[in-house]
């Protein structure tokens, strides 16, 4: 036997089993790590997106009561986080920047399988959401009435459109008419049932429409008032959110220097509940047909930015 090979088989043996025997406990070692990582990163991947969700759907349940009544708006995003699959006892809520914002944060500890094999026995997710309420500078979906520039006092009633017998004189030939996207009492009437579908915003121009209109009027407002289908009928103090007699407004600077059809400046937004019209007298547009509206305080769904605060709030996430 030659002396290399004899020295092989004296420093290694002749069997090769052993090798592959323990390359295979090393190979079964590692599968095995990879599947843990694979099956535990899945299920804390799916526990994240829950919690995640979570404090999403919290925020943004809250934030809707702020700046007014931030110890509710507290309450109901911690109800809302645990109804989304977060443990309400691990769930924080803190109301901050001058009742403007609300940050949910919950934690959730997750059992792990195949990674106990590595020592790993449960891992602790964290997630956090913030909610902003501010000033909407920009909407979708206002009527076309105008209110003049004013302090609104909440709960109180304020004429949304005129009519010839409720008309400020110096308003020469507008009643608080506005011509959003398209002139024409059809138009008029048909942003009145439906809202002006294009985004409107502070600092903007637009026209008015001058004219009573009074039958696009009450025709525009009375479908309205017909949509709203809930029982028991909402009011003013107590309605369902979204119903169709929640108006938004803008609110104009210009309507006393207008003349005729004429250009005005959105200044901010307002929200009314639609009371109803006003009629005095006469047929289609001979009569007197004012819209009366109460002033409410909303927070809705809308673009934030800089303007004049008139009661209507927007909320978005922001972290």
């Amino acid at each position: 036997m030659p002396v290399r090979r004899w020295k092989r088989k004296l420093l290694f043996g002749g069997d090769d089993s052993g090798a592959v025997l323990v390359m295979t406990a090393v190979f079964l070692v590692a599968l095995l790590g990879f599947s843990a990582l694979v099956v535990d990163m899945a299920l804390l991947y799916v526990n994240r997106l829950v919690l995640v969700n979570a404090v999403d759907a919290a925020a943004l349940a809250g934030v809707q009561n702020l700046p007014y009544s931030p110890t509710t708006a507290m309450e109901i995003a911690k109800q809302y986080a645990a109804s989304n699959g977060a443990v309400r006892d691990k769930v924080s809520v803190t109301v901050g920047n001058g009742d403007s914002e609300i940050r949910v944060t919950a934690y959730r500890d997750v059992p792990l399988y195949f990674a106990r094999v590595l020592g790993l026995g449960e891992q602790r997710l964290h997630a956090s959401a913030t909610a902003q309420v501010g000033t909407i500078a920009a909407y979708i979906g206002v009527v076309p009435f105008g209110v003049v520039e004013q302090d609104f006092v909440y709960g109180e009633q304020y004429i949304l459109k005129y009519g010839p017998q409720t008309v400020p004189g110096h308003f020469r030939g507008n009643f608080g008419a506005l011509a959003l996207g398209a002139r024409g009492a059809s138009n008029y009437e048909a942003r009145i049932k439906y809202g002006y579908q294009e985004r409107l915003a502070v600092g903007d121009w637009v026209e008015t429409e001058p004219g009573n209109m009074a039958g696009p009027t009450a025709e525009g407002v009375k479908y309205r008032l017909d949509q709203c289908q809930h029982y028991p009928k909402c009011t003013w103090d107590s309605y369902v959110p979204g119903c169709s007699r929640i108006v938004i407004v803008p609110v104009i600077r210009g309507f006393d220097k207008a003349n005729g059809r004429d250009n005005v400046e959105v200044v901010g937004f307002a929200a009314f509940f639609l009371e109803g019209t006003l009629r005095e007298g006469g047929k289609g547009n001979s009569g007197s047909s004012s819209v009366i509206g109460r002033f409410l305080r909303i927070v809705v769904p809308g673009e934030l930015g800089e303007a004049g605060d008139y009661g209507l709030r927007g909320y978005k996430l922001v972290g």
